[in-house]
């Protein structure tokens, strides 16, 4: 179910132009229409947007999931197989462009990222890209499993339709190893090792509060390993209560994660401004959008290569 009142009445009220118009609502509900089957009238499945700058916005929507499994049917009835899906949380999310299905989003619980998921996460993207060739990225992890305990694998973004694989690894480690910087960028005086260390400095200020969620995204597609670095910056805990809990329930944990969720979207808000990763009017609106009953802000994903940054907002209603 999508709560497609909620969504228009925050677009009738003009307060969030940039990020909730009617040329949202119009393409929400034709999605819904042509794909009314995946819809389902018992659990909530929110609607997510993806906006950016450099590419046209998407819309996504929850589906649940079977866990503790090894086997994975993907969006276009494929099915798949790996040791990662064992570890998959109940939820994955499907986006669309134009009302066609793009790229699906898996939530994993954090398994860490050593030899044995290296080699998972390398069959998956042969999988996903067709590219059987996965040494570069085998190569771009194993930098990162040097310091097992800094990384785990958060989230896989998929894409059988424009055969690429976005990896998302839960970051603990405040600085990003110089040499990760050097196997993207090459040489330190590259445009792409200046682009993603300046980004990299820039996230670094993050860490500073404790409830921001940082995590750092590599791509791999058809052609090999993708040279950009990102990071998608989300927060700790959720705006409102677990799920199957309520505030009452235990007040004083659900203030202080509230406190820490509010905190952490201010601080990535006021990053976005100083590091202009989206124009100020989008700040603006994204800093107050969680005022909205059931509304959210999901993630700011900000990448970096040789042509300099792209950011992408993800937000919606739940």
């Amino acid at each position: 179910m999508v709560d497609i009142e909620k969504l228009t009445s925050i677009a009738n009220t003009g307060k969030y132009p940039n990020l909730c118009s009617m040329t949202d609502v119009e393409a929400v509900k034709s999605i819904m229409g042509i794909y009314p089957d995946l819809f389902s009238p018992t659990y909530s499945q929110g609607v997510h947007i993806n906006r950016s700058e450099s590419k046209t916005t998407e819309y996504g929507f929850r589906f649940q999931i079977p866990t503790g499994i090894s086997q994975y049917e993907y969006f276009d009835g494929h099915i798949g197989e790996s040791v990662l899906f064992q570890s998959l949380l109940q939820w994955k999310s499907c986006y669309f462009v134009n009302d066609v299905m793009t790229h699906e989003v898996l939530y994993f619980e954090d398994p860490p990222l050593f030899a044995p998921t290296i080699d998972a996460l390398c069959n998956l993207a042969t999988e996903t890209t067709g590219n059987s060739d996965t040494s570069s990225l085998k190569g771009l992890l194993e930098l990162f499993d040097a310091d097992i305990e800094s990384y785990a694998i958060h989230t896989a973004d998929i894409s059988r339709i424009n055969k690429t694989i976005r990896i998302a690894l839960f970051k603990t480690e405040k600085s990003l190893s110089e040499d990760v910087l050097k196997y993207m960028g090459t040489r330190s005086n590259t445009k792409a090792y200046i682009n993603m260390k300046g980004l990299s400095d820039c996230v670094e200020v993050l860490y500073d509060s404790q409830g921001n969620l940082i995590e750092i995204v590599l791509e791999f597609n058809e052609s090999g390993l993708v040279k950009n670095i990102g990071y998608a910056l989300g927060t700790w805990f959720k705006k409102d209560a677990p799920d199957g809990t309520t505030p009452q329930d235990n007040w004083k944990a659900y203030s202080e994660r509230r406190e820490s969720h509010n905190n952490s979207v201010s601080s990535i808000a006021s990053s976005a401004s100083a590091f202009t990763w989206f124009p100020e009017a989008w700040i603006d609106e994204i800093s107050t959008w969680e005022t909205i009953d059931t509304a959210v802000h999901g993630a700011t994903i900000v990448t970096a290569n040789a042509d300099g940054t792209k950011s992408e907002l993800i937000y919606g209603l739940v």
